[in-house]
């Protein structure tokens, strides 16, 4: 029990009596002293007189000393009020890689992160303090009471705390409220008054870490969906990161030499890879998802509302790259060549003009799906696409009702006409089976025969 200190005036009138000739004297009471002790009372409203007296007011006898024993008891029993014993606070702030709000044994602390001790009212801030390189921090409560810790977030991008109280043990998990009002704060701890340390506060703080996107862009060159041997990549391609909603965009690459991309997502989430179709008329994109190697096929859509683009992926905590998005192109293949004016109509090229603004189509081979089309040019040259590999013909459309076809397969096939002039297939080529990618075909001719009307009327 703590007393409060002897006043110095008393004490050196205790001394001043222990010292003195009379002291022992003083241990009994002089019949004076009884007298004035008798009738010592205050003078006051009620007319009572104060004794006439010079010594300290604690003593009763004037020109006697006190006892020591006496005095000392008097100033022992007031005793002094009992101080409340500071409480420490800590423990731990570690980075939560995984998100999962537990202390996971590869996962480290985190030094520089401002901790502070708060009311429970949160409206006191009563201590601050930095963790150490260890992650650890100590912060002192005053006493016994209602507090709450509170832990502020880094500066790095997208950071968060981890769910609080997961697991079933608060050695191990995060003590911090991750959203709502209570944001960065504990929840109200109370104190009581026989605790002198509380090390169980800690605070798991998640930081996104980027994630590696890849891989490539290659040439189907047999368009069956597959990076086969021999299929090179495919230089210079635009590709894209988006999100899952398509509605910002967060990373741009470009295809090396060998048809390589990398991009980076900002941490874990749902995301969408866009390429963007080069050279659009000469190219499309590979059939997705053919066959069961992730490593081997084409991700991307090749039509629909999701053109371009894959499917929604859905990066988790734990992922630090995905090396498996690929994107097959397709190259289309030219198909040409030439519309001439047949004059001496037996269906070969022999020097004869060729004719503009001609019609030209490629269809499939069933005919029910119009595939590209263009016009002759001057010359009568013309060049249709066809989207890879696969069976095809070519339809002239005459340019008038007094016009038709020459004769067919007449001469070589580079210089016959190849159209249909009469029947079922009239107009059409038969179905040219287009091959390897990048083969231009330049045999299919159509040789036109006109009527035609000479100065004099007559044909």
């Amino acid at each position: 029990m703590r007393v409060r200190s002897i006043p110095q005036t008393i004490r050196r009138q205790l001394q001043e009596s222990e010292d003195g000739p009379g002291f022992r004297k003083a241990l009994t009471p002089s019949p004076r002293a009884r007298k004035v002790r008798a009738s010592s009372s205050w003078s006051g409203s009620h007319g009572a007189s104060r004794p006439h007296s010079r010594a300290h007011p604690l003593l009763h006898a004037r020109g006697a000393g006190v006892a020591s024993a006496t005095c000392l008891a008097l100033l022992l029993s007031a005793a002094a009020p009992a101080i409340a014993a500071p409480i420490d606070v800590g423990n731990f702030v570690w980075r939560d890689r995984d998100g999962d709000g537990l202390q996971d044994a590869s996962e480290s602390g985190m030094a520089g992160v401002t901790v502070q001790l708060w009311n429970g009212a949160k409206t006191a801030l009563l201590d601050v303090a930095i963790t150490n390189a260890s992650g650890g921090y100590t912060l002192i409560a005053p006493g016994p009471g209602e507090h709450r810790v509170r832990v502020l977030l880094p500066s790095d991008p997208g950071a968060g705390f981890a769910p609080k109280d997961q697991g079933g043990s608060d050695l191990t998990d995060s003590d911090i409220n991750p959203s709502g009002t209570h944001l960065g704060f504990t929840d109200i701890y109370t104190f009581a008054s026989n605790v002198t340390s509380i090390n169980t506060i800690d605070a798991g703080i998640f930081i996104p870490e980027p994630i590696t996107v890849g891989n490539s862009v290659w040439q189907d060159l047999d368009a069956d969906g597959a990076q086969d041997f021999g299929e090179p990549g495919l230089a210079n391609v635009s590709v894209q990161l988006w999100n899952s909603t398509k509605t910002s965009l967060l990373d741009t690459a470009i295809t090396n030499s060998n048809g390589r991309y990398t991009l980076t997502a900002p941490g874990p989430g749902n995301y969408c890879v866009r390429v963007l179709q080069p050279l659009f008329d000469t190219v499309r994109f590979s059939p997705k998802d053919e066959g069961a190697d992730d490593t081997r096929d084409s991700d991307i859509n090749p039509t629909g509302t999701d053109f371009g683009f894959t499917d929604i992926y859905a990066f988790g905590t734990s992922v630090v790259s995905i090396t498996s998005i690929d994107a097959g192109l397709v190259p289309f293949q030219p198909i040409g060549d030439r519309v001439w004016d047949d004059v001496d109509g037996d269906g070969v090229q022999d020097g004869e003009p060729g004719i503009g603004g001609v019609q030209v189509q490629l269809w499939n081979a069933e005919r029910n799906d119009l595939i590209d089309a263009t016009f002759t040019d001057a010359a009568g040259n013309y060049t249709l696409l066809a989207p890879g590999p696969d069976s095809y013909r070519v339809r002239v459309l005459l340019p008038g009702p007094r016009y038709s076809f020459s004769p067919r397969d007449q001469a070589g096939d580079a210089i016959d006409s190849d159209i249909h002039a009469s029947g079922t297939y009239f107009g059409f080529t038969d179905p040219l089976a287009v091959g390897v990618p990048g083969a231009f075909d330049t045999t299919v001719d159509a040789g036109i025969a006109g009527n035609r009307v000479f100065a004099n009327g007559f044909e």
